[in-house]
């Protein structure tokens, strides 16, 4: 809204990672000071204590919570290595040494600083009815999806808002060369006319003949070529939360209850529409600035009097805020804490549809404001309200019974340590099978799908596991869901016998052999060419530009180009391109783009955002010399002990 999207799109991008990664942000110093003993740590923070039971809570829940953002994209081997959790520690000491330096300067936001805040994160916007109005029962869900209250992701926001305070607003003042810029913005944009002499190496793979010796000393020199790794089949049992919520019956006295007992979660405050014509002022304006916005709203609201009808005209000729200008400056539907104070008093403060109020001064400047609709206060009926309370009961009566049948669940899965058919007709689960498992946990969501949880692979392979071939204990995988799995069979890692691998490393040799002769063919047709002696068997021009993706070029020869010195043209380069062969190149010309003004603006920002990430960071170096930090945990360690 407004200017503020525009001022605070970092703390934007923050507050959503909130809305992905809550757990991980939400132990705060609180949560630090829980773990009071002093050994099992991976920092120390100021002397506040960082175990290495939250750090591995907070890699697994940054693991899970990506692995559901990005559903079968996400590679769970890929996320929960040893850098990633170094990543996540180095984040969870950044945060606490900025919660420090918040409590150390008192600093302090006002409710109205967070409410404006949260209304600007884009997933929370999106949130309206039918009607335009915002959806606050769907924002509660949103919310409680993300395992919080509405409390607590305010003290969420409310924490990342001082967190940024203590900043100081370093990388809003950070400022790159426009030169600088302009130099990126052409080197990214302009073309450069190129011709391609391709020596590919299945051109060369049919004069390739390796002997029955070259293709056994190529096997023994590759034998990790040659591994298959270890295969499970596996039996598996999954017991959840949301399995239960099918078989939970609702009552119609359960529903009244619970209806009465939330009745204000179902009551929709007032709400008004408003347009609005915004006169901006800069961030810090001279009293003559002031002064000018001031009289210039002053008059548009004295027009706007004297016939109300052209307010949206006026809007879109004279507004200054370009979310509203071009709808008439329609600012949709509001309850008055979802507005700027300002504005939501002069709107409520109005009675009659059509009236104007203003200007108003706000943090953006002068608001001269329209009521353009009125909607009374209401309460949802039971009826209208039932669908919604029903989804309510079944989760929390899900959840309770998980949380009483979880101990059961873990009990049984240990005492008939060979068989899931006990607790698969005591819990109504199913027994699944998969075969080929190995130690990579696949692609996939941890919380539908065991085998994408990396501490269930790992467990299933333990060396226990593996020895006694018996169910590992129950393991949750993903909030309110709980596996246990076992090794019906074991095929171990071997590697292949030469007879088994002969016709594959037969291939492999003579692609390797034929990119080598491929290479030292264009080597010598550079050499020849750079000479002037002769010259290949040139492909036709082509414009290779790196805003614009070239597929039919391989990647390598693309960079080669743009890293090529073009003061004298032609320039001659030439690029191995590994197991493939070798491309000969001829850059003959380059065309400069006129960049417009957006773009070198854009390219402006870019260099401000990096120059302004390097400005915080070394405001945290300083509150580390401050402060005091003290990392125990290395790389490649166990943090859970």
């Amino acid at each position: 809204m407004f200017e503020f999207v525009r001022k605070h799109n970092k703390l934007l991008q923050v507050i959503l990672f909130l809305l992905i990664f809550p757990s991980f942000v939400l132990f705060g110093i609180q949560g630090y000071n829980h773990f009071t003993g002093d050994g099992n740590l991976a920092a120390k923070v100021d002397g506040i204590p960082i175990s290495r039971e939250q750090l591995d809570a907070a890699e697994r829940q940054q693991v899970a919570s990506m692995q559901q953002a990005l559903g079968g994209n996400a590679d769970a081997a890929a996320l929960d290595t040893p850098q990633m959790r170094m990543r996540t520690l180095d984040a969870m000491v950044r945060q606490a040494l900025l919660q420090v330096a918040v409590n150390k300067q008192h600093l302090q936001v006002g409710d109205d600083a967070v409410r404006q805040a949260i209304l600007q994160i884009p997933q929370v916007a999106a949130l309206r009815n039918k009607d335009g109005s915002f959806d606050v029962a769907a924002f509660r869900k949103l919310i409680q999806e993300q395992g919080m209250t509405t409390g607590q992701f305010e003290d969420s926001v409310r924490g990342q808002l001082l967190m940024q305070q203590a900043q100081g607003g370093l990388a809003d003042n950070a400022l790159g060369s426009r030169t600088v810029a302009a130099q990126l913005v052409d080197w990214r944009t302009q073309t450069r006319s190129v011709r391609v002499a391709q020596f590919q190496a299945a051109d060369f793979a049919k004069d390739v003949q390796p002997d029955a010796a070259q293709v056994q000393a190529y096997y023994k020199a590759h034998l990790d070529e040659f591994r298959v790794p270890e295969k499970a089949t596996i039996q598996y049992v999954v017991f959840s939360a949301a399995q239960l919520e099918s078989g939970v019956q609702i009552t119609p006295q359960q529903e009244q209850a619970y209806y009465d007992a939330h009745k204000a979660e179902f009551n929709s405050p007032e709400q008004r529409r408003a347009s609005h014509i915004l006169i901006t002022l800069p961030p810090k304006p001279t009293s003559a600035q002031v002064a000018q916005a001031q009289a210039k709203a002053e008059a548009i609201a004295a027009q706007l009097r004297k016939d109300p009808a052209e307010f949206a005209q006026l809007a879109r000729k004279d507004s200054q805020d370009p979310g509203t200008a071009t709808s008439g400056g329609d600012l949709g539907w509001f309850t008055p804490d979802a507005m700027v104070k300002p504005v939501s008093d002069a709107v409520f403060g109005l009675h009659k549809v059509g009236e104007i109020a203003g200007p108003v001064r706000s943090q953006f400047g002068f608001h001269v404001v329209e009521l353009t609709g009125i909607r009374p206060a209401e309460t949802k009926t039971l009826a209208q309200a039932r669908a919604e309370i029903d989804t309510a009961l079944r989760k929390q009566q899900a959840d309770k019974q998980f949380t009483e049948e979880s101990d059961k669940f873990g009990s049984m899965v240990y005492e008939d340590s060979r068989s899931y058919d006990k607790v698969a007709a005591r819990l109504h689960l199913q027994v699944q099978n998969a075969t080929d498992v190995t130690e990579q946990p696949r692609s996939g969501d941890p919380a539908t799908d065991p085998l994408a949880s990396p501490a269930f692979v790992k467990a299933l392979f333990g060396k226990l596991s593996v020895r006694d071939r018996r169910n590992i204990p129950s393991l949750q995988i993903a909030p309110n869901v709980l596996a246990s799995g076992r090794i019906v069979s074991l095929q171990p890692a071997a590697t292949l016998s030469f007879a088994q691998a002969q016709d594959r490393a037969r291939q492999m040799l003579v692609q390797q052999m034929a990119a080598q002769r491929a290479i030292q063919a264009g080597e010598q047709a550079l050499a020849q060419a750079r000479a002037g002696k002769a010259q290949p068997q040139w492909g036709p021009t082509q414009q290779l530009s790196l805003a614009q993706s070239q597929s039919s070029v391989p990647q390598p020869v693309i960079e080669a180009v743009f890293r090529a010195d073009v003061d004298k043209l032609p320039q001659l380069l030439g690029v191995a391109l590994p197991g493939q062969g070798y491309a000969l190149v001829s850059v003959d010309a380059v065309t400069h783009a006129k960049p417009g003004t957006e773009e070198l603006a854009a390219q402006q920002a870019t260099l401000n955002q990096i120059l302004g990430q390097a400005y915080e960071q070394a405001y945290v170096d300083s509150l580390k010399k401050e402060y005091g930090v003290k990392i125990f945990y290395k790389p490649g360690e166990n943090t859970s002990g």
